[in-house]
């Protein structure tokens, strides 16, 4: 029997949280955003237009919010396919230090992109979207994961990424203090903290991207066969050229060096395991010099 999608599990409810409004029109404690206050709808079946919000996890979900006040009508309802959306968030990179890094891992957005497509054939013109994903990015388990807070909507054929913060550290603070952080998401009229980039995409703002949707190329179609004609009786046919070499396929690019923020963090939580008996100093030892390796 083939499992359901992890995107249609339920979250998990942390008991004895308290659920509290929105404290400003692009913030929410994640406790009302990952689910919904007593007056919310909740999930809706996969095909009802009333549905507002897919949760995919204890800190990653999507959620239809009503447009910012003042903005023109979104190009909603949107009809996009998963991979088509794979495709157009996969280029974009978010600026870390003199670097770049891919904002969404390859694993984030297998995740994101069907409740996202679904998000958007429900959304009305007067809805936005906004996404809190919460992974750890490919940065092992010794990472903690971190949090993005982001807008998106179609306007003119294009799909439009606001991001407020993209690498949010809250996980360990709210395990040890048990307070449900505070998340901002991205806003046409506030700019966020980050910097993308996307050479196909126009930017509006540094924390801004609009994605023409029409970017995605159509497949190629199949090249069709040629043929020959045959040659007349008695006259042989021709030699026919040997064919071009294959090309050799140039060497596989070593993978960048980790920068030392990411080390430096991956030395922190490894620490913080030992510290608290999760793993022994052996262990501690070893791994500490795997990391340092990597300088």
């Amino acid at each position: 029997m083939t499992s359901a999608p992890r995107w249609l599990a339920p979250a998990i409810l942390c008991a004895g949280v308290t659920l509290t409004p929105a404290p400003t029109a692009f913030a929410a404690t994640w406790t009302d955003f990952l689910f919904g206050s007593k007056s919310s709808s909740g999930d809706k079946p996969a095909a009802s237009a009333e549905r507002r919000t897919w949760r995919i996890g204890e800190f990653t979900a999507i959620q239809r919010a009503e447009r910012e006040a003042g903005s023109v009508g979104n190009q909603h309802p949107a009809a996009i396919a998963p991979e088509t959306l794979r495709q157009l968030l996969a280029p974009v990179r978010l600026v870390v230090g003199s670097g770049t890094q891919p904002l969404f891992s390859p694993d984030e957005l297998s995740d994101l992109i069907e409740p996202l497509a679904e998000a958007l054939s429900v959304a009305t013109p007067g809805d936005d979207l906004l996404l809190l994903s919460t992974h750890r990015r490919g940065g092992g388990v010794l990472l903690a994961p971190l949090g993005l807070t982001a807008r998106l909507f179609v306007q003119d054929n294009a799909l439009h990424l606001i991001v407020h913060e993209a690498r949010r550290d809250f996980d360990n603070a709210y395990i040890g203090s048990r307070i449900p952080p505070t998340f901002t998401f991205g806003s046409r009229a506030k700019a966020g903290l980050v910097t993308l980039q996307d050479p196909g995409a126009t930017v509006r703002r540094a924390d801004w991207l609009a994605i023409p949707v029409n970017r995605v190329a159509a497949p190629a179609p199949a090249p069709q066969p040629v043929v020959l004609p045959a040659p007349a009786p008695g006259v042989p046919p021709k030699a026919q050229a040997a064919p071009p070499p294959a090309p050799v396929a140039a060497p596989a690019a070593r993978p960048a060096p980790a920068s030392a923020d990411e080390i430096e963090q991956r030395l922190l939580t490894l620490k913080r395991l030992r510290d608290r008996g999760l793993i022994s100093e052996e262990e501690y030892q070893q791994k500490r010099r795997e990391i340092l390796q990597a300088l």
